[in-house]
């Protein structure tokens, strides 16, 4: 251990607004036996490769075993959506470094480019929102889905406006006044605010709140899945019941009750709901019909019925219908992904390789849009051993996967969480020490590069060789994952690391996944489009997410100009990005 040290440094948003100030916390701890006068601090930012105006603190001394939080200020540039690195320096009076740290900063008016969504679903009385929220804020955390707080499917907020608590579907307290803390407390830290409530679903005693029998759903005559209403069992005792989303009385009915959430909650939109394609189904007067054909028009109409400030997000669960979704009026794209399930294509969404797939067919679908997929990481190992720790190498190759393509995940929530179930609170597995490391240096890379990540980039198929090792572009298994992409000014590689790993199944059900093998000193040849100015090279395993920039030497073959690059190490994620001239 270093005997000064920069323990901790934070910032108090989850992201700013253009040209608004951040405010840090920078804690310094001097564990010498001795005062150290004169020390400093310095802050320098960058963006991408280039280097900002750096400031620097006033100079302050440290006694034996002090610790003492510095307070420091960047005002951000007026450009929107941005992502920087602040690399913090702390340098003695001779203006030697003595430690580093870096951390992030998002600069977005809005979370809807470059989402990056949590949870919160511990609303009894009491709880400690504050500090839950900061840790959610400390990972850049910037929207938030409110699991199971309501007080029924189909009446969200009880008829009684003045009523403080309540039981939810499972006999869990529920207390408002924790709902509007967390609210505060995210709002304060810039985060946007979602409740869960089911698109189409209701509970006992729905004709008694106005919800009529006429509207619902049935099972058609030939769907073996079931008969009668379409229904779903809850609990031994709870069951919802589903109604046609297509049917405009109902619509008009839940995007009512929807509405009167935001008259007691100062919530920031509504997180709809749906338990995914049960086959062919009728309503009542007998016309049959998907409920994934009713997503488009369904959507539109709720975000036209809600207050204009207000967002959209909507789960079609397995990704069936995601295509009617992608086309629609929601502000950010979200799917609970299922290996079971199959795309348009009739291709599981059981590999690696599909879960970019499905983020790059919604990109183009949506016109951009950057989609949120919350795969549950080891689910029966989960339910089986509860208690137990993540896989970090699993959990690790699924992140990289998800974010290099260029999407994002809903796994980080209730403070120091993460999911391994679709119902949230079902905490079964945790995350150890090293892969709380991996996931607060993930979350930092994620921002620091958002502007390559999924900002416009467009996948290209340039041929990539990396000699001595296996490598595929499909994610093969025991091999180096490559793909590239481009954008007006960078031509961009990513390498994802599945070599000594046996199998390319993002789950891994049974809590098992291993550790792809390191390698170093590797040589990568490259055929580019456009003239390259430099080349960069960036990984959230190494060097505190600072970008280095490599030596560029060029040629040509029967393939084309090419540039051949010695890579120092390669971990889990390396990406590439070259500067085009």
């Amino acid at each position: 251990m270093k005997k000064i040290q920069i323990e901790l440094v934070q910032t108090d948003k989850a992201m700013y607004d253009p040209g608004s100030v951040v405010n840090l916390e920078i804690k310094v701890k001097n564990h010498e036996e001795k005062i150290m006068q004169d020390l400093t601090v310095q802050l320098h930012p960058s963006h991408l490769e280039t280097p900002l105006e750096s400031e620097t603190t006033n100079t302050f001394d440290l006694e034996p075993n002090e610790e003492k939080v510095v307070q420091m200020e960047w005002q951000s540039p007026e450009e929107d959506f941005k992502g920087y690195l602040l690399d913090i320096e702390l340098v003695d009076n001779q203006l030697e470094t003595i430690d580093t740290k870096t951390t992030a900063v998002d600069v977005s008016s809005t979370w809807t480019k470059f989402p990056r969504y949590g949870y919160v679903w511990d609303f009894t009385e009491g709880v400690n929102t504050k500090e839950k929220i900061d840790i959610l804020k400390n990972r850049n955390i910037n929207a938030l889905e409110y699991y199971d707080w309501k007080y029924k499917h189909h009446q969200p907020i009880p008829e009684d406006r003045e009523q403080e608590s309540w039981l939810d579907w499972s006999g869990r307290p529920i207390f408002a006044e924790s709902i509007r803390n967390y609210i505060q407390d995210a709002q304060e830290a810039n985060m946007v605010n979602l409740p869960y409530n089911m698109a189409y679903a209701v509970v006992d005693g729905y004709e008694e709140d106005g919800v009529k029998q006429e509207w619902a759903l049935y099972y058609a005559d030939d769907n073996d899945r079931g008969t009668g209403h379409f229904q779903f069992s809850m609990s031994a005792t709870s069951y919802l019941y589903f109604f046609d989303m297509s049917n405009k009385e109902w619509q008009d009915y839940i995007f009512s009750r929807t509405n009167e959430v935001f008259e007691m909650f100062d919530f920031d939109g509504w997180h709809a709901d749906t338990v995914g394609e049960w086959g062919e189904m009728q309503t009542e007067d007998g016309r049959t019909l998907y409920v994934k054909d009713t997503y488009t028009e369904f959507l539109n109409r709720a975000k036209a019925a809600m207050p204009e400030d207000k967002y959209l997000v909507f789960n079609p669960v397995g990704a069936q219908g995601i295509e009617n979704v992608n086309v629609s009026d929601v502000d950010v794209l979200y799917t609970e992904i299922w290996p079971w399930d199959r795309d348009l294509d009739g291709e599981l969404y059981d590999d690696y390789y599909s879960l970019k797939k499905v983020i790059d067919v919604s990109r183009e679908q949506s016109g951009g849009k950057s989609l949120v997929i919350p795969a549950y990481m080891s689910y029966d190992y989960g339910e089986l051993n509860s208690g137990s720790a993540f896989n970090t190498a699993a959990v690790m190759l699924t992140d990289v996967t998800t974010y290099a393509a260029g999407g994002s995940r809903m796994e980080l929530g209730d403070g120091n969480n993460m999911l391994s179930n679709e119902y949230f609170p079902a905490q079964h597995l945790f995350m150890d020490e090293e892969l709380q490391v991996r996931i607060d240096q993930l979350y930092d890379f994620i921002v620091i590069y958002e502007n390559l990540l999924r900002d416009g980039q467009e996948n290209i198929e340039n041929v990539i060789d990396i000699a001595d090792y296996n490598h595929s572009a499909n994610g093969d298994p025991d091999s180096i994952w490559t793909y590239a992409k481009e954008d007006e000014d960078y031509e961009i590689v990513h390498m994802i690391n599945l070599l000594g790993v046996s199998d390319n199944d993002w789950r891994a059900n049974e809590g098992k996944k291993e550790t792809p093998t390191v390698i170093e000193d590797y040589e990568v040849k490259y055929y580019f489009n456009d003239e390259i100015e430099s080349v960069w090279l960036a990984s959230p395993d190494r060097n505190q997410n600072r970008s280095i920039e490599l030596p560029v030497e060029t040629g040509t073959d029967e393939n084309g100009d090419y540039v051949l690059l010695e890579i120092p190490s390669l971990e889990y994620w390396n990406m590439l990005y070259m500067k085009k001239k």
